[in-house]
């Protein structure tokens, strides 16, 4: 019988080329769909460790997909690897940890000696935090064969049974009439009333929703000079709900406001989505409770002190094509925030190395689980239809 212990030998080994891997990618920060130094420096450590890569996926050169299997047939498992920064803060949502914790699962698994048949992927997902680069990859058919997929995060809490917002952007487009503001403003129709009276509408609304909804804009067009009438401006709004179905009733409703909006200020309204829409996530039970399992063998040290808030997540989209988890391990006692200068100071530190290490350790032993016992494999199947049949 395999054992965590076997899992953590491997890593034990590979801890200090791993961690290496981590400071190098948190040194050279990358945005979405530009990660080329990440990519390749995760693709080749992979293929050191004799994983067949394919680097690009489709059109999207900084995505990868790196598998190593062991016979014929048998579950095919994936590790999802993030791996891009954020504007000016850098590594301040820990990708910097999260792509290379993927790794060290995958590696940890290649080097079992196992009697059974499996199939283990580190799938590395560009451009998570601009447009959701999974969902180009579910797209792209990436996930029609693996089984079971999982990745972890960082955070100041740790939270297993992960939820999240589902959401929708969209972009709406005032079409006014320009005119002089001061010698003939009857003359025109300000474009930019209708963005402000959208703004106007969507506060009412937020007192008749539930909870869990968030709905926040921004205005990105509003005009040039003070002397002109606006002929256009435009507003982009996200808008987000725990539950997938009361979403698509709160599109409407926010459509609405946009649309009484151009009636009341006498414009026209175009409307588009922007960017990719979020699923919430769905985290599959079994795998959840494995997955605590083995954070108890791997004597985890929970530090979080402070409760964390839900945001979006693409790994949302890929809990709803195969069973997932997404698990939240705490680096700190302290209330320190994601998309933070603090918190990407906190991703480049021991015991944020040290928790990425675990990540991996207990990643790949909840995998190692699953793969060798078709028992629970079949479990992870039927919660995974129970869900999809929940919504």
């Amino acid at each position: 019988m395999i054992t965590i212990e076997d899992i953590q030998s491997v890593i034990k080994n590979e801890r200090e080329q791993l961690i290496n891997l981590s400071k190098s990618i948190q040194r050279n920060p990358e945005l979405g769909g530009n990660e080329y130094f990440a990519s390749k420096l995760l693709c080749d450590y992979l293929e050191i460790h004799d994983f067949e890569v394919q680097r690009g996926v489709g059109e999207f050169d900084t995505a990868f997909i790196a598998t190593y299997k062991k016979g014929n047939g048998g579950f095919h498992a994936a590790f999802c690897a993030e791996y891009d920064a954020l504007p000016d803060i850098g590594h301040a949502c820990g990708h910097n940890l999260i792509g290379v914790a993927s790794v060290a699962a995958g590696i940890a698994l290649s080097k079992i000696d196992a009697d059974f048949p499996f199939t283990v992927s580190v799938i590395g997902t560009h451009d998570e935090e601009g447009i959701g680069g999974k969902v180009d990859l579910i797209n792209e058919g990436v996930f029609e064969n693996v089984d079971m997929a999982m990745m972890f995060h960082p955070g100041y809490d740790t939270i297993i049974d992960v939820k999240s917002l589902a959401f929708k952007s969209f972009d709406f487009i005032f079409n006014g009439k320009n005119a002089h503001a001061a010698s003939e403003p009857w003359q025109g129709r300000n474009a930019l009333d209708g963005v402000l009276l959208t703004f106007n509408a969507v506060n009412c609304l937020r007192q008749h929703v539930k909870p869990d909804v968030r709905i926040h804009g921004i205005i990105k067009e509003g005009g040039k000079v003070t002397n002109v009438i606006p002929d256009r401006a435009v507003a982009e709004f996200c808008i987000r709900s725990e539950d997938n179905i009361y979403l698509s009733e709160l599109i409407e409703r926010v459509i609405d406001c946009a649309k009484g909006a151009a009636i009341s200020s006498g414009t026209e309204l175009e409307i588009k989505e922007v960017g990719h829409p979020y699923d919430a996530m769905v985290s599959n039970q079994v795998l959840v409770e494995l997955y605590k399992e083995s954070l108890q063998e791997a004597d985890f040290i929970n530090r979080s002190k402070h409760k964390e808030g839900m945001g979006s997540i693409d790994m949302g989209n890929v809990s709803r094509v195969v069973p997932a988890i997404h698990p939240v391990l705490s680096l700190t006692d302290q209330l320190i925030p994601g998309h933070t200068k603090e918190f990407a100071d906190l991703c480049n530190s021991e015991v944020a190395y040290d928790t990425m290490l675990l990540a991996g350790e207990t990643m790949a032993y909840t995998t190692l689980r699953v793969l060798q016992d078709p028992s629970l494999q079949k479990k992870v199947i039927a919660e995974f239809e129970h869900s999809l049949i929940k919504g």
